[in-house]
C-alpha cells in the first residue's frame, strides 16, 4: 500500500489534509472535533493533533478498505481459539500457535519462534543468505532449520501448500526471479495492529472502533520475555520493537484523547493504562494517565503521578531532566500545577 508507511502502517503526509481550516466536511478526521474541544478535554496539543489526525479524503478510505479486504475476518480468525492458521504474538510476551507436527519443535520451540519471528517481520521475505547471516549459520544448517518451522507450521488450509513454501517456491521468489524464504497466511498481531490503525486513520470519527480493536490485540510491551541469548537480528536491526512500542503509545494516546473528549472515561483509562504498561516511561502515556485522573476526579493521584513520575523523573540517578516543551504546555494548559487551583 503506497500510502502507508511501510514501518509503522501509518497514512504517509501526502496522503492526508492538514488539519487548519477543515471548511471541507467531505474530508473527515479519526479526531474530527475543534483542536480546542480536544486540548481543553485531553493531554494533547494542536501539534499532536496536526501529526496524529489529519484530514482524510474519501476516496482514500475507500482505497485503503479496498486494499486491504481481509482485515475483518483475519482480526475475528485471530480472536477465534479454534482458529486453524498460525498465530504469532509480538505485541507482549513472544509466542507463537502452529498445527503442523509439534514433534519438529520438540525442546526447541523458543528458538524456531524466533525464526518464525524473522520471516514474520520481513516485508518482502529474506534470501537463503540473509537469513544465514542474521542467525549466523551455515546454509545447510539453516535449510534445516527452516525445514524444521515449515513442518510445525504445516499446511495452509486456504491454498493446500506449506504456510512457509520452499525458497523458490514462494510468491516473493516467483516476482523477483530469486529464492527467497516467505510465511504465508501467518496471522501476527502486530500485522493486524497496524492495519486496523491505517484504516482507523482513513475513516474518520467512525476509525475510533479500528483504533479499540487494535488495542486489545497488545498484551503487553512488544517483543517481551524473547529467548536468551537470541534475537542479535532485533537489536542489530531497524528496531521494530521501538517502532512498534511508538505506534501503541500514538494510537492510545488518540484514543484517550477521543474518549476524554466524549467523557467515555472507562476506555480512556483502558487505553491510556496500555499506554503506561508498553511504554512505562512515556511522557506522552503519563500525561494521558493525569489527565484521565483529573476527569475522574482523583486529583491527588493525578498530581502524584505529575510530579513524581514526570516533573521530578530522574533516569540517571541524578536530579530531575528539563521537561519538553510538549510537556511544559500541557501542564499550563490545564494549570495542573497552579497553586491557587490546588487551594481552590
Amino acid at each position: 500500500m503506497a500510502f502507508l508507511h511501510q514501518r509503522s502502517r501509518r497514512l504517509r503526509p501526502q496522503h492526508a489534509k492538514p488539519r487548519e481550516g477543515g471548511d471541507d466536511r467531505t474530508d473527515g478526521s479519526v479526531l474530527d472535533a475543534q483542536d480546542a474541544e480536544y486540548v481543553h478535554a485531553a493531554a494533547t496539543t494542536e501539534q499532536d493533533l496536526k501529526s496524529l489526525a489529519p484530514q482524510v479524503p474519501p476516496q482514500l478510505r475507500a482505497e485503503i478498505e479496498a486494499a486491504d479486504p481481509t482485515l475483518d475476518e483475519d482480526v475475528a480468525a485471530w480472536l477465534d481459539d479454534s482458529c486453524p492458521l498460525p498465530r504469532l504474538s509480538l505485541l507482549g510476551p513472544v509466542r507463537a500457535r502452529a498445527h503442523g507436527s509439534a514433534v519438529a519443535v520438540a525442546k526447541r520451540k523458543p528458538y524456531a519462534t524466533e525464526l518464525l519471528a524473522y520471516l514474520a517481520t520481513r516485508p518482502y521475505g529474506a534470501t537463503p543468505a540473509q537469513l544465514a547471516d542474521a542467525f549466523n549459520l551455515s546454509d545447510g544448517r539453516a535449510r534445516t532449520d527452516i525445514k524444521m518451522v515449515r513442518d510445525w507450521l504445516g499446511t495452509n488450509p486456504r491454498t493446500g501448500n506449506k504456510h512457509l513454501p520452499n525458497a523458490r517456491e514462494s510468491q516473493a521468489a516467483k516476482a523477483r526471479g530469486v529464492g527467497v524464504y516467505e510465511v504465508e497466511d501467518v496471522l501476527v498481531d502486530a500485522d493486524l495492529f497496524r492495519r486496523l490503525r491505517a484504516r482507523g486513520e482513513s475513516r474518520g470519527q467512525e476509525g475510533i472502533g479500528d483504533l479499540l480493536r487494535a488495542l486489545q490485540l497488545v498484551e503487553g510491551r512488544p517483543f517481551d520475555q524473547l529467548r536468551p541469548g537470541g534475537w542479535e537480528w532485533l537489536a542489530d536491526g531497524d528496531r521494530i520493537d521501538h517502532h512498534l512500542t511508538a505506534a501503541v503509545v500514538d494510537v492510545a494516546h488518540m484514543v484517550t484523547t477521543s474518549c476524554l473528549a466524549s467523557a467515555d472515561l472507562v476506555r480512556a483509562r483502558a487505553a491510556a493504562e496500555i499506554a503506561t504498561v508498553v511504554a512505562p516511561d512515556s511522557e506522552i502515556a503519563k500525561l494521558d494517565l493525569v489527565a484521565v485522573f483529573e476527569a475522574e476526579g482523583h486529583r491527588a493521584e493525578a498530581e502524584r503521578i505529575l510530579r513524581d513520575e514526570v516533573c521530578n523523573r530522574s533516569d540517571d540517578g541524578g536530579a530531575p531532566a528539563e521537561l519538553s516543551e510538549r510537556t511544559e504546555t500541557i501542564i499550563r494548559n490545564h494549570e495542573w500545577l497552579d497553586p491557587d487551583r490546588a487551594a481552590s
